[in-house]
């Protein structure tokens, strides 16, 4: 028996066949890590995530004000701002008006976040190589086959819910 196999059985003992727990543990593994990797440059994961948001919101031209920011990451008004402000202490975003309504705050980033920006794509991307090596070309395809129809599915559920108890 090879230590791959018993890697499968022993998966198949500890999840007992569900996808969803298997899903929820890699996650949480992947996610781990993420968190550790951010932790080097000071940030927390969600703040990582917001600034790489902005990142390619800039990228493309588009301005991004917090309200986005809570539906993109399905987090609370509260939170949102809460991690902003920590990130505008950090110098790593500025809040500025436009003419059109000046309660509207659009979100930017600042010349020190973006350098930040291009160490974490780095290092992300050293992540994502790692994890890509582990499949072929075809294998590959078919992984992000199954995840896109795996979020698909969770995203109609959740939708679903939301409704009902709307």
């Amino acid at each position: 028996m090879t230590a791959e196999y018993d890697r499968r059985e022993s998966w198949e003992k500890q999840h007992g066949g569900a996808p969803v727990k298997c899903i929820l543990d890699v996650s949480k593994n992947i996610r781990y890590l993420f968190d550790f990797t951010m932790s080097e440059n000071g940030l927390t994961s969600i703040q990582s995530r917001i600034l790489g948001h902005l990142s390619m919101a800039e990228k493309e031209g588009r301005s991004v004000f917090q309200r986005e920011i809570e539906d993109v990451f399905r987090i609370k008004k509260s939170s949102v701002t809460s991690v902003l402000q920590t990130l505008e202490k950090k110098g790593l975003i500025i809040r500025e008006s436009i003419p059109e309504d000046a309660r509207m705050k659009k979100l930017l980033l600042t010349d020190t976040a973006r350098k930040l920006q291009v160490g974490t794509c780095q290092m992300l991307d050293g992540i994502e190589r790692e994890v890509r090596s582990l499949f072929t070309d075809e294998e590959f395809g078919q992984f992000l086959d199954y995840m896109n129809r795996i979020d698909r599915k969770a995203t109609e559920l959740y939708n679903n819910k939301e409704e009902k108890d709307a």
